[in-house]
């Protein structure tokens, strides 16, 4: 975020679009997702004049993967079509996260402090 006096640049996040009952792919597990707009704005006082640099992302609620998706797709998603998890690219989430209860563990637990399920 960077202010010049009364003007300035920030990021934002919007809620496009949740989908229901979908199967994580990078977990396995049934969860909702939600496909989210990530953009740059430029604000006056801060209220947003112009807008660019959008990306579209798709989050899963059972771990703290993301998923990058197209721009083409991505106006599939809006006009209502199905979520198709193999046109998603995964960009968040490989590391040391919990595949059960998705909390951050430290690489060297071979248990998650949080749910006892084991790491592997």
């Amino acid at each position: 975020m960077f202010f010049f006096g009364i003007f300035g640049i920030q990021d934002r996040e919007k809620h496009v679009r949740d989908f229901d009952a979908t199967i994580c792919p990078s977990c396995g597990r049934l969860s909702r997702a939600e496909l989210i707009e990530v953009f740059t704005y430029f604000h006056f006082f801060f209220i947003p004049i112009f807008q660019w640099n959008r990306r579209y992302f798709v989050k899963f609620r059972c771990c703290p993967a993301i998923f990058s998706v197209d721009k083409e797709y991505t106006e599939e998603l809006k006009r209502g079509a199905d979520l198709d998890v193999s046109q998603l690219y995964k960009v968040f989430g490989h590391g040391n996260y919990c595949p059960e209860c998705g909390s951050y563990v430290d690489p060297s637990f071979n248990f998650c402090p949080y749910c006892g399920r084991r790491i592997s």
